[in-house]
């Protein structure tokens, strides 16, 4: 009878055990931080709960770009216990809506990699940008051996310096380089000047690259009718 009951409490104790497992349970899976500007620094954290009736461990926790986390206080947590996952996102480069996931594995058989994210709105505040007027240069008909010179004009709208990188082009055309740095608010007159080469119909592209945060390369479209 001894041993039939040493064995019933060993075989309920071992049922326990299989039955003993943890869960993560989190406060919130996702926070929306609301509105930053760019370059600014968020800081949120996810606050999570051991509902389970073993220890949770925690084995990993990984970010998308942008995001990081730092150095948990600890990697286990006891029956009922609580903790946090910390998450820093850096808005540097970004605009507009933006949205980040943090993966977090632990032991939890129900949920081993749970999916955190966190949400908001970064706006853009430094930054350059490029308008230029015409983006289109007809010159009508002209005649070959001769020299045709028309203007566009190329404004800095953003907040920071304006750079024109390079430009290119085809031999008929030749121009005045601008400023290298087009200032806020600023913009410069570029002259362009066409000699035609060759009879007919003519068309060409000037290609200008700069460091605009939306557009970076602008394209002109020359056309003219060549005649002798």
């Amino acid at each position: 009878m001894k041993k039939l009951l040493v064995i019933m409490l060993f075989v309920s104790l071992f049922a326990s055990f299989l039955a003993a497992k943890s869960q993560i349970k989190f406060t919130q899976t996702t926070i929306d931080f609301g509105e930053v500007d760019s370059g600014g620094e968020v800081n949120v954290k996810f606050d999570f709960e051991n509902a389970g009736d073993s220890v949770l461990i925690i084995k990993n926790v990984s970010t998308t770009c942008g995001c990081t986390t730092t150095q948990l206080e600890k990697l286990e947590y006891q029956p009922g216990e609580k903790g946090s996952i910390p998450v820093k996102f850096n808005s540097k480069g970004y605009s507009g809506k933006t949205s980040k996931t943090i993966t977090v594995s632990s032991n939890d058989e129900a949920i081993p990699y749970a999916r955190l994210e966190i949400t908001g709105k970064v706006n853009l505040t430094e930054f350059s940008e490029m308008e230029m007027t015409p983006d289109q240069l007809d010159f009508g008909k002209v005649n070959l051996g001769k020299t045709y010179t028309k203007k566009v004009t190329i404004k800095n709208p953003g907040t920071l310096d304006l750079e024109i990188i390079e430009m290119t082009h085809g031999p008929e055309i030749n121009m005045g380089f601008p400023d290298k740095k087009i200032r806020p608010g600023s913009e410069v007159p570029l002259e362009i000047a066409f000699k035609p080469m060759q009879e007919g119909n003519f068309t060409t592209f000037l290609k200008i690259r700069t460091n605009a945060y939306r557009q970076r390369l602008m394209i002109v479209r020359i056309s003219a009718e060549i005649a002798r």
